[in-house]
């Protein structure tokens, strides 16, 4: 199983017979069926179906028959006579005569036959799997197509970082640089031993080593969840906070507006990605 979008539609129509079956965004999955009457005994099958093929997503699925309509509809007699018999039987036992109308027998379920009382088992569960097929190759092209949009943030997210490690050293010269030249525009003592400590502390907190390196290994993991298979949008979406994390902490750290702005991008194509990653399955 591919990568998939948990947004997709699909449909499929055999003889008088046509499923649909559409999907949005869900945090788990949920399946909601919609049958004729003569069918509501398949759904724990057509449930076991879809589940063995969808992990996320609200789906709806939907039967219909075409030439319902236009059906002959017949009165189950023998139904309407237990009816009767049943009513005989509570108005003894209450001492009450009840009126029951033809119209309320209609609306028993059951006492009208039409031809969906005839729908082919075999037929539904047949045409449930081919509608089934075309919804994961509609869920599989929607998410190569993302896969494919967060691989192109990441590829930024590298060339930002990259970057981010060449610009790390200057800007810390250059800081160290301002630090000697304020102390001189002061006219204060430059004691070496101060002097030292004041440039300890400012490299200390320029240091970003550590955060580049997780932020190399949460993109190699979000590429390799990328290749794989099967539903990854939620290890994917927990890679987005930890991405994120590091970033806030990238700008915490900005002791320039070069490393500022990098970590604003860095928190914008982020924030791009846990916007499409939102659609995975």
């Amino acid at each position: 199983m591919s990568i998939s979008s948990m947004t997709g539609f699909a449909s499929t129509e055999d003889e008088s017979l046509i499923w649909e079956i559409r999907a949005v965004n869900h945090r788990f999955l949920e399946l909601n069926f919609r049958l004729p009457e003569a069918c509501r005994h398949l759904e724990p099958m057509l449930r076991t179906a879809a589940k063995a093929h969808l992990a996320r997503g609200k789906v709806d699925c939907t039967l219909r028959h075409s030439n319902a309509a236009e059906t002959k509809l017949d009165i189950n007699e023998h139904m309407i006579e237990q009816i009767k018999a049943g009513v005989e039987v509570i108005d003894h036992l209450v001492h009450e005569k009840t009126k029951i109308s033809g119209l309320e027998l209609l609306k028993w379920p059951g006492v009208l036959i039409n031809a969906a009382t005839a729908l082919d088992e075999t037929a539904v569960m047949n045409g449930f799997d081919i509608a089934l097929s075309r919804f994961k190759a509609n869920r599989a092209r929607e998410g190569a197509a993302t896969a494919e949009s967060i691989s192109e943030r990441l590829d930024l997210i590298t060339t930002i970082m990259t970057g981010v490690k060449l610009e790390i050293p200057l800007i810390i010269k250059a800081a160290e640089d301002r630090l000697i030249s304020r102390f001189e525009d002061l006219n204060l003592n430059l004691d070496s031993e101060r002097l030292h400590q004041e440039i300890v502390l400012l490299t200390s907190k320029a240091d970003v080593a550590e955060e580049i390196d997780r932020i190399d290994a949460h993109i190699r993991e979000v590429r390799r969840c990328l290749q794989a298979q099967g539903p990854v949008g939620r290890r994917l979406d927990f890679l987005m906070q930890e991405l994120n994390r590091e970033a806030n902490t990238l700008a915490s750290k900005a002791i320039s507006a070069e490393s500022t702005f990098s970590a604003v991008e860095l928190k914008v194509a982020i924030e791009q990605m846990r916007e499409q990653i939102q659609n995975l399955e």
